[in-house]
């Protein structure tokens, strides 16, 4: 019996301890743009694409990823929600491990990938949200949803004799 929940194995020469390996879906597999639905019942689309100095870059410079899963340190991990990110140099390889070896995605471009990444490597995430502007601005908003640095911060540092400073 096959455990589906052990990770790929490492590539055989030098071992890097931080190694994560990101398992997904290539979005710019076959086009040098990743595309998104921008509503109006799917007849809009947003399509992303990497320039470097004002180069374009193929498909085969760089990724977007609809990522599904990650492992580390020989765990795997589903990710709580599908994340999109953009990952530079490093390609997509054929998926070994966590349960994605040899799967089909029914309805949607491509198939499981997997990227072997450093922890210390720069990834970009994009977060796609779509909604009316009650959600995305109003609501999302509202104390206590919005992020911990869109408050103001301030620190009472009490003295010896007992006088209150603030910095």
């Amino acid at each position: 019996m096959v455990d589906v929940s052990v990770p790929a194995p490492e590539k055989p020469g030098m071992y890097f301890s931080d190694m994560v390996i990101l398992y997904g879906v290539k979005l710019n597999a076959t086009t040098p743009y990743g595309e998104f639905d921008a509503g109006e019942n799917g007849n809009a689309g947003l399509q992303m694409q990497l320039y470097r100095s004002g180069v374009l870059q193929t498909e085969k410079m760089y990724s977007i990823v609809l990522g599904y899963a990650y492992a580390f340190e020989g765990h795997c991990y589903r990710l709580d929600t599908n994340r999109v990110f953009v990952i530079k140099g490093v390609r997509a390889e054929v998926p070994v491990g966590c349960g994605f070896e040899n799967e089909k995605i029914t309805g949607a471009k491509g198939e499981y990938n997997m990227w072997r990444i450093r922890s210390s490597e720069e990834l970009l995430e994009i977060t796609l949200n779509y909604g009316d502007v009650k959600k995305l601005v109003l609501d999302a908003n509202l104390p206590g949803r919005r992020s911990p640095s869109s408050y103001a911060i301030t620190a009472s540092l009490a003295h010896r004799d007992g006088r209150l400073s603030r910095e």
